[in-house]
């Protein structure tokens, strides 16, 4: 007996304690053992069942092997001739890119030497413009030097000329005072 089989004794027993009679309490088993028998699978039923499903599980997996080969045929056939297109797409962008970016490296390079050579020239003219200023920057700083010597010595001779006039006016004061005593000494005499 397995455990799905039903304890007959104890089914018995249980009957027998719930007032049914010996008879039929025994009939109540007996019913139940012949049902639970006439519903219970064979060994040999639940192998031909599970050959039944093995073979069905079997036929869905080769009929899904199937279809998964057909999709993974038709993705990697997809698959490729998007990678060809993408592939022929980027060498165009490639090249077109390759040509715009010569094109502007050469306007570029002739931008920058055009600039480079009239920077050339201005920075020419400004250095000669320069050293033409600084020539007469120099000969003003002559003069000025010059001049500042000349201005020390008006100095001198001025400060010298201060000292003659006062001479001069302390000469023609003694002068003018004995020209004075003389003609008063002439008048009065």
């Amino acid at each position: 007996m397995t455990l799905a089989m039903m304890n007959t004794h104890k089914a018995f027993k249980a009957l027998q304690l719930a007032g049914v009679s010996d008879q039929q309490a025994e009939a109540m088993v007996e019913i139940f053992t012949e049902m639970q028998q006439d519903n219970a699978l064979s060994r040999a039923d639940l192998m031909k069942a599970g050959e039944g499903i093995s073979g069905s599980i079997k036929e869905l997996d080769l009929r899904l092997s199937g279809a998964i080969k057909e999709l993974d045929d038709r993705l990697s056939g997809a698959i490729k001739e998007l990678d060809d297109r993408l592939g022929g797409a980027i060498k165009e962008l490639d090249v077109r890119l390759s040509g715009a970016i010569k094109e502007l490296d050469d306007r570029l390079s002739g931008a920058i030497k055009e600039l480079d050579s009239r920077l050339s020239g201005a920075i020419q003219e400004l250095n000669t413009r320069l050293f033409a200023v600084e020539t007469r920057l120099d000969a003003v700083e002559k003069d000025i030097g010059e001049l500042k010597a000349d201005v020390k010595q008006l100095k001198a001779d001025v400060s010298a000329l201060k000292t003659d006039m006062r001479w001069i006016k302390r000469l023609l004061m003694v002068m003018a005072t004995t020209m004075v005593i003389a003609a008063v000494k002439y008048i009065f005499s």
